[in-house]
């Protein structure tokens, strides 16, 4: 009788931890979601602002070092957005500080695997970003993150190795704000850095005047709202075949043979998950150098596409809105700032 309740017991062990610590996780997601919305509460209280959000960043820490805390779903969580790539390797934990003079800063996680212990580490991100010149084309450690709140993760592979390219929001002061396009590359021993040249984008007009680019960095008029995610689409491109030439007859003059080489055009349907975007214009030529006066053209869209190892650049696309059935479908994010803000 003995044995059988001690073996009872030792059954019943795992069921008790497991329901404890998911007790326990339940109860940091909700100080993170408590602390975040204090911290948005506090008008004009910059101080304050910065001493929830370090209360957030204690929560976030004691969560990440929980046992299977990879596997907790926070999808619910808005101010604090949480990403987990689809390997579970990476976890991405960014929130945002909008400070009293209309400007922001920005917090952030990482919770990288490590293979070789088969452990995960924590990396704090540091906001530097007011220092920081040409950051389009710099490779940047956890150290000196250029800031933002990323709402979404697509993870690609070339060879063996994985990379998490994220699609963030960021604030910058009252007049001007800006979208981003970031690839975060993790090592073995959990290291990561952000930045890498995994872009094909030679003929996208709003980039001509950057070389070397690491991340794509979209400014526009605070007033304005941008539309950038990532989608299944079926988009038609126009593409040119030269047609065969065909050998001259004597009743054939020089237009008519012009004529017969010029390339034909052709058009080829391609159904992918893509990265979708407004295309950014300014007002006027001459506002051209002025990013506050940039705003999105709803009826132009471009798009990248991963493909032969790259985001490839694919502009003026004509979208055809037919969403994968096996995918749910994402909105849109725009980073609503209020104090009432509800989290599910």
């Amino acid at each position: 009788m003995r044995k059988s309740f001690l073996y009872f017991i030792l059954i019943l062990l795992p069921v008790v931890g497991s329901a404890q610590n998911t007790t326990l996780l339940n109860n940091l997601k909700d100080s993170i979601k408590f602390n975040a919305l204090k911290m948005i509460s506090a008008d004009n209280n910059d101080d304050q602002k910065k001493a929830y959000s370090d209360k957030v960043s204690y929560y976030v820490n004691k969560f990440i070092k929980q046992e299977k805390s990879i596997d907790y779903n926070m999808d619910s969580l808005k101010l604090v957005k949480v990403l987990t790539s689809e390997n579970k390797r990476i976890r991405v934990f960014t929130w945002a500080i909008p400070l009293s003079n209309n400007q922001f800063l920005f917090k952030g996680y990482v919770q990288s695997y490590v293979k070789a212990k088969k452990y995960y580490k924590t990396i704090e991100l540091k906001d530097k970003s007011a220092h920081m010149s040409r950051a389009y084309n710099k490779t940047l450690n956890p150290n000196k993150w250029y800031g933002a709140y990323y709402y979404r993760i697509i993870q690609t592979k070339r060879g063996s190795r994985f990379f998490y390219t994220l699609l963030g929001w960021k604030g910058i002061d009252k007049t001007k704000q800006s979208k981003i396009i970031e690839v975060l590359v993790a090592r073995s021993n959990g290291d990561i850095s952000f930045g890498y040249n995994l872009f094909k984008i030679k003929d996208y007009d709003y980039f001509k005047k950057t070389k070397s680019v690491k991340r794509l960095i979209f400014t526009y008029s605070a007033k304005g709202s941008m539309f950038l995610d990532y989608d299944y689409q079926t988009i038609l491109v126009k593409t040119k075949k030269k047609t065969k030439k065909k050998k001259k007859k004597n009743n054939i003059g020089f237009g008519a043979q012009q004529k017969l080489d010029q390339p034909k055009e052709k058009v080829k349907t391609i159904r992918d998950n893509l990265i979708v975007m407004d295309r950014l214009e300014p007002t006027s030529p001459e506002v051209s150098e002025f990013y506050d006066f940039y705003f999105p053209e709803s009826n132009i869209i471009d798009a990248l596409r991963f493909e032969r190892n790259a985001w490839k650049y694919y502009p003026d696309i004509d979208a055809r809105n037919k969403p994968n059935p096996n995918d749910k479908k994402k909105p849109n994010v725009e980073y609503n700032l209020t104090p009432d803000q509800e989290e599910d």
